[in-house]
């Protein structure tokens, strides 16, 4: 039998286990055959380091501190959102992680970088533009070719308060099989 799972965008982090838990024994149901895989690891090394302050991190204008990518250790004292003090490193190891992340809203989710008091204001710290570069050049693609603010308002709703047009829209794609 088919099944149909829709994504859910908030609260997405607080339901997401309960979902899971309730997708996996839908699929049992339905005849999945789930043997387990012995090698799977639910523990994840984080992503962000903690830090001792500002000790050893390095601020400045766009250019001033960049690295080329490589150097790990310059990549570390590189502050890229100086609000949650979130380092290139940590955007970069980000980004290899499995999932694959094509927008500054996926990195804010893992690393806090955009999210301090300034919101990734331009005319603060820039640093979406930081960021947006970084993950141009760590997937190799065009920084016009990363996703950036303004997001949309969901993944199925373009804007937080939708028009006549948008309405009828979704509602086409409700009544689709």
């Amino acid at each position: 039998p088919n099944r149909t799972l829709a994504g859910i965008d908030s609260p997405g982090l607080a339901g997401s286990p309960a979902i899971a838990l309730e997708v996996v024994k839908l699929l049992a149901d339905a005849g999945l055959q789930m043997p387990k895989n012995n090698s799977f690891n639910p523990n994840r090394a984080p992503i962000i380091t903690p830090k001792a302050g500002m000790k050893g991190l390095k601020m400045g204008p766009v250019g001033k501190n960049d690295s080329d990518g490589i150097d790990e250790e310059k990549m570390a004292s590189n502050v890229i959102c100086k609000c949650e003090k979130v380092t290139e490193l940590e955007v970069v190891r980000a980004l290899h992680r499995s999932l694959p992340i094509d927008s500054t809203q996926a990195i804010r989710k893992r690393t806090r970088a955009g999210m301090g008091h300034c919101q990734a204001e331009p005319d603060n710290y820039n640093c979406e533009c930081r960021v947006t570069a970084i993950i141009a050049r760590e997937n190799n693609v065009s920084v016009d070719e990363v996703g950036i603010r303004p997001w949309p308002a969901t993944s199925t709703l373009s804007q937080r308060w939708i028009d006549d047009n948008e309405k009828a829209d979704l509602e086409k794609r409700m009544m689709a099989d």
